[in-house]
């Protein structure tokens, strides 16, 4: 027992350091292997701002700069649309209604981000789900849509880029005050 008190703390802590260490080999790789210290962290933290960057744009009424971002990629919407690139991206938000503000009074929220960087650094992938806020003269703020984002992004010569977006698990809000052509 008085072992157990004297040396107990360091014996649990080398416990754990042992167990740690044992299921380093069961992480995937891509999540192990960066090039450098924090080069993960900085990879992930770029494609969160890339993430951000959408809503942003897209909230402050920015479409073109929104299908920027898109300019290489595939954008799909499970049970509804597929568009490529900026020209793609431009054609399907041309139906967003736009306020005297500019903007569609929209706020785009992004939960349970996941980014996973592969070990080259080249490629990553991200989940997330996506709630649309909407509040308009005639309408109380409430979520307008739901889903899930399913993205890939490639490091084009050090700048993250998407290089495609599955929405998926669509659920469709009042939409009218959003859209000029709302799904039904």
């Amino acid at each position: 027992m008085t072992m157990y008190k004297k040396y107990g703390n360091s014996m649990r802590t080398r416990r754990q350091i042992l167990l740690a260490a044992s299921m380093l080999p069961l992480l995937p790789t891509a999540l192990r292997a960066s090039t450098g210290p924090g080069a993960d962290l900085e990879d992930r933290s770029a494609i969160n701002h890339l993430l951000n960057e959408y809503c942003r744009t897209l909230d402050a009424g920015l479409i073109g700069e929104c299908a920027e971002l898109f300019e290489n990629a595939e954008f799909s919407i499970e049970g509804v649309t597929t568009v490529r690139g900026r020209q793609g991206i431009m054609e399907l938000f041309s139906g967003i209604i736009l306020y005297e503000d500019g903007t569609p009074k929209t706020k785009h929220v992004l939960t349970n981000v996941d980014v996973t960087v592969a070990a080259n650094r080249h490629t990553a992938v991200a989940s997330s789900y996506l709630t649309v806020l909407q509040q308009v003269e005639d309408l109380p703020l409430q979520p307008i849509f739901s889903g899930s984002y399913a993205d890939t992004f490639s490091n084009v010569t050090g700048t993250w880029r998407f290089a495609s977006r599955v929405v998926s698990s669509p659920i469709f809000g009042d939409m009218s005050r959003h859209l000029t052509n709302p799904p039904k």
